[in-house]
Formats: structure tokens, sequence, C-alpha cells
């Protein structure tokens, strides 16, 4: 349970590379996630090239700390290997097994998302060349983090009912 707290959002980063063993762990994180009738629609382009870097920041406003993070990488889904309309969940799962995947590893981390902006969402189809059945639905920078970022309390017992409302 530690790394579920530990894990926080993280916005600024040193620009050391991440090794590629670490990536591997990274994504072999994500790929471990739950989903739907084990489809497993998931795909990944992982973006470590700063004139890219650079075009996804002016399409996704909110990813301004790409700019000095090593990488970033685009989960995407294939929607015909979707189990109903389940993409959503299984892509949403994946991320956050990312984020966990860079804590457990040391890395600051950012979910950036991009679906269900259509401006977003066509933006990144066209400058990631991807074909007509992958959705891109989230960013995820990862880095050393640049600055101690301060545990946040997110414990509230108040949003607690049991049995019925």
């Amino acid at each position: 349970m530690d790394i579920l707290l530990e894990r926080k959002s993280c916005r600024s980063y040193k620009t050391d590379p991440v090794p590629q063993e670490d990536l591997d762990y990274i994504l072999h994180a994500a790929m471990s996630a739950p989903s739907a009738m084990n489809t497993r629609p998931w795909h990944f382009i992982v973006i470590k090239n700063k004139e890219t870097h650079t075009k996804i920041i002016q399409i996704h406003k909110a990813s301004q700390m790409l700019a000095n993070a090593p990488l970033g990488i685009i989960v995407c889904g294939d929607v015909t290997k979707q189990y109903k309309n389940y993409l959503q969940q299984d892509c949403g799962a994946c991320t956050q097994n990312m984020l966990l995947g860079a804590t457990a590893k040391g890395y600051g981390s950012v979910w950036c998302g991009i679906y269900p902006i259509e401006e977003r969402v066509k933006a990144f189809a066209d400058l990631l060349n991807l074909p007509q059945n992958i959705v891109p639905f989230s960013l995820v920078v990862i880095g050393k983090q640049s600055e101690y970022i301060k545990e946040k309390q997110r414990w509230e017992p108040e949003k607690i009912r049991y049995e019925k409302w």
C-alpha cells in the first residue's frame, strides 16, 4: 500500500534520461493492468524527441512539464480489441499502473488526459500518424523529480458509506 500513498503528480523534472531497464519495468507495470475480458487493448508510444515534446506542448497546454522531462508515453487504445465499450476503463487502469511503476522506480510522473477531448484526440492522432483503430487516451510524463513534492492528505472518511447512501 505504501506505493499507492507515495505516488503524487510531478510537474517539475530533471532532464536525466530514464534507463531502458527502468522504462521496461514501467511499461511492464502498465501492461499488468486488468482489462475487460483480458483484451489488453493498449499500445504505447514512447516520446523522447524534444522536437516532438514541443509539438505535444502546443497541442496540450497542460503538458508544459514535458519541456524538461526526459520522456512522455502516449497510452493508446485499439477500438477493435476492446470488449464492448470498456476502452476507457482499460486504458485508465493501464495508465494508473504506469504511474505506480514509475513511483516504484523512484521517478516522478503525471497523467495528462487526451481522451475524450476530440480536438486533442485528433491532433495527437495526426501528430503520431495513428491508424484509424488506435485512439490516444493519455500522456504520462516521467522523469526524476527536480524538487521534493510534499505528501498530500487524501483520506476523506466522510465520503464513505456502508450498505446504502
